[in-house]
């Protein structure tokens, strides 16, 4: 009669055990080591999909398949442990692959329960708790801390192990605390600021990923210029060029924040672990005005009171002024549901701190093996104030992102936007009628010419992630035209290693574009206003006199060819005789700075012959280098010239000279001859006539000569 009432004790205990765990959601297993069969009940089954007649028959084989391959080495080890007597018990979170193929985060809690005489393990039992949800909002919040704009480069290595940084963007001075310029010229700068105790391993990794062209990740501290030591997290791939020199095309960003984060959480869930001994659940049965009468033992591990300290007390006792009313409805409306899942809760501890706790109630009052309401509770401090730090931190960034001047963007793996900032919004909110953009496909804001080539680009992405490509896009202007953009963009990858989303931050580039083609537009005039002009010109160095550039038409004046040319300096187009004039006049040049000047100047063809030029010049920057630009005008046949008109007017002169006296003299003495015959030739005799004729003869024949020089003289000239 003892015996069979002690069964039916055993059984029903064994009932209402079964009751509160299913009551919790907790899934169990057990394990026959010797014969190697596995027991789980229906939550075990369900939290990975299948049902438990799919999983008979079911050992431990069939658990290891089911066992994430990862995380396969780390559980068996924790195994072993128990199983050697080395651990009490073990405890874990893992990856389990669900039957629809995604992965299920289990918190796993096992312990041996029964051992034989000769020490050998027998039987091991252990709970099984979902924690997906959780796990998933620690890698969100490690994918936002990990993906903030930082330092994009390149990386050179040579053969002799010095090394250079090249094409650094502009976020170099917010993240090392130089400019893109100065890390260019001395990359040592960088160098001389990493963690000492870290600088050995970054250098191993560098070299490594030299080595066999692995892609190259790695992070260290860093001490920045404005005092403070913040993380670095580096990413890049290498490639190998002709030379034997490696590249990296790289990026650094900032993760101070993610791993203070990390450092805090870490110490934080120690600190937790410290306080649990036999597990984080609390079981708790309650009747419908929350007086407990019973309380599992690990009260005393969350909440530092004592199982038998509960008894008969009242369960709002404990629980914050603040949510008593809103647990003690949950409970009262459980008259009329099965189970409910509440709000979490603040729950006094002993200490006098409060918890958040997590609560999940099952009605069981007509169940004769329970009788009470199931309280099935969970310590979420940990995690409650992870998504406070993770919220503050998100509306950090997403006002960051709200502020920035340029575009912020992100889209899943189909195109379709999942953040857009207000920027954007601003520019091309007007494409969406609706007012809706997130969803919508991110084709619709991008001219249908760019389509294939953004295709090009996001499939370059995806194949190398965590690389930062550039692109330019073409969108729709609000009032017809086109908008050009630049883009940066980047493949995020997920827990699992696979891409999971698009990030891109854009400028608006359509002036800077425009100048571009103006100037071009504008040094294309120019330099056909130098190349065509039909007198010749050049530019050439002031330091050094060599032609930087020479025209068509100094090329056919002068004889020399263009190559020629660039290798002459002005001294080869003077004669010798001239070289002092010309370092003279530099030489004024440079000490009055003067723009403009004018000047002639004798210079020599490639043939030798010798020319007079009329030089004018201009004082320019060209290429980079102080120069003079010289329009030549070839004076020589002009000077000629001016020299034959020069001696046309000395013959003149001499004319006119002969004239107003050869001419003047011979025919005075003519005239007066001619007069003293007229009026006193009675008194003359015949000798004397005669001599007056004489004179008069000779006088004409003087006169006839000068008029025979004269004209042969204007002949001359003429």
């Amino acid at each position: 009669m003892e015996l069979k009432e002690v069964g039916s004790n055993l059984s029903l205990e064994t009932h209402r055990l079964n009751n509160i765990i299913n009551a919790t959601r907790v899934g169990t297993w057990e394990w026959d080591i010797p014969n190697g069969k596995s027991t789980v009940n229906e939550r075990w089954a369900e939290m990975l999909g299948y049902t438990l007649k799919e999983l008979e028959p079911f050992n431990f084989e069939k658990f290891q398949k089911l066992l994430h391959p990862m995380d396969a080495a780390d559980i068996n080890e924790k195994i072993t442990a128990c199983l050697d007597k080395k651990s009490d018990f073990y405890e874990g979170e893992f990856r389990f692959l669900h039957k629809k193929g995604f992965i299920v985060w289990i918190h796993d809690l096992g312990k041996v329960v029964k051992w034989a005489a000769d020490g050998q393990p027998l039987l091991m039992a252990g709970t099984h708790t979902d924690i997906t949800e959780r796990k998933n909002t620690e890698i969100q919040f490690k994918t936002i801390s990990n993906n903030i704009p930082g330092a994009v480069f390149r990386y050179k290595l040579f053969l002799n192990g010095d090394n250079e940084f090249q094409l650094v963007s502009k976020g170099a001075k917010s993240l090392w605390g130089f400019s893109s310029h100065e890390i260019m010229k001395d990359s040592g700068l960088i160098w001389d600021r990493i963690e000492k105790d870290d600088l050995e391993g970054l250098l191993r990794s560098i070299e490594k990923s030299a080595e066999d062209l692995s892609f190259w990740v790695d992070e260290w501290r860093y001490h920045h210029p404005d005092g403070t030591i913040r993380w670095h997290k580096g990413s890049g791939n290498p490639s190998r060029m002709e030379s034997g020199n490696t590249i990296w095309d790289s990026v650094i960003l900032d993760i101070t924040p993610q791993k203070v984060t990390e450092l805090e959480i870490e110490q934080s869930e120690k600190r937790f672990k410290g306080m649990v001994q036999n597990g984080s659940d609390l079981i708790a049965i309650l009747d419908l005005e929350a007086n407990y009468y019973y309380v599992s033992p690990t009260s005393e591990s969350v909440l530092g009171i004592a199982p038998e300290e509960f008894i008969g007390k009242n369960a709002l006792e404990y629980i914050h002024p603040d949510y008593r009313e809103a647990v003690y409805t949950s409970i009262s409306s459980l008259k009329h549901k099965n189970q409910l899942a509440i709000e979490p809760f603040r729950f006094r501890h002993k200490n006098g701190t409060w918890r958040w706790i997590e609560t999940i109630f099952t009605n069981l009052l007509e169940d004769p093996a329970v009788g009470g309401i199931v309280a099935n509770s969970r310590d979420i401090t940990e995690r409650i104030l992870t998504e406070q730090r993770l919220k503050k931190s998100e509306a950090y960034y997403r006002g960051l992102y709200e502020s920035q001047t340029n575009y912020v963007l992100r889209t899943d793996m189909n195109g379709d936007y999942t953040y857009v900032n207000k920027k954007f919004v601003e520019e091309f909110g007007w494409i969406y009628p609706d007012g809706e953009i997130l969803g919508k496909n991110c084709m619709s804001s991008i001219l249908e010419y760019h389509h294939q080539k953004v295709k090009d680009v996001v499939s370059e992405c995806i194949a190398e992630p965590g690389r930062v490509f550039k692109i330019e896009i073409d969108k729709p202007a609000r009032k017809g035209g086109a908008i050009t953009t630049l883009w940066d963009f980047i493949c995020v990858l997920d827990a699992d290693g696979q891409p999971s989303e698009m990030q891109s931050l854009g400028l608006d580039i359509t002036d800077r574009i425009q100048h571009e083609k103006d100037l071009k537009e504008s040094e294309q005039r120019y330099s056909n206003l130098f190349h065509l002009s039909p007198q010749p010109m050049w530019v050439y160095e002031l330091a050094t006199l060599k032609f930087l550039d020479v025209n068509k038409a100094a090329i056919k004046h002068y004889g020399y060819s263009y190559d020629e040319f660039l290798n002459m300096t002005l001294r080869e187009i003077r004669p010798k005789s001239e070289i002092p004039k010309l370092e003279a006049a530099i030489k004024q040049l440079l000490q009055k700075e003067k723009s403009y000047s004018r000047g002639e100047y004798l210079h020599k063809k490639r043939n030798g012959q010798e020319i007079i030029v009329e030089i004018q010049s201009n004082v320019l920057l060209y290429q980079g280098k102080k120069a003079e630009v010289i329009l030549a005008t070839d004076i020589t046949e002009r000077y000629k010239h001016i020299q034959a008109i020069e001696g046309q007017n000395e013959k003149l002169k001499k004319i006119a000279w002969m004239q107003s006296h050869g001419v003047r003299a011979p025919l005075a003495r003519i005239m007066g001859l001619v007069e003293l015959l007229k009026t006193d030739s009675d008194l003359l005799g015949e000798q004397e006539k005669e001599q007056v004729l004489k004179h008069i003869m000779t006088s004409a024949t003087e006169l006839d000569e000068v008029i025979r020089e004269i004209v042969r003289t204007s002949h001359e000239t003429l």
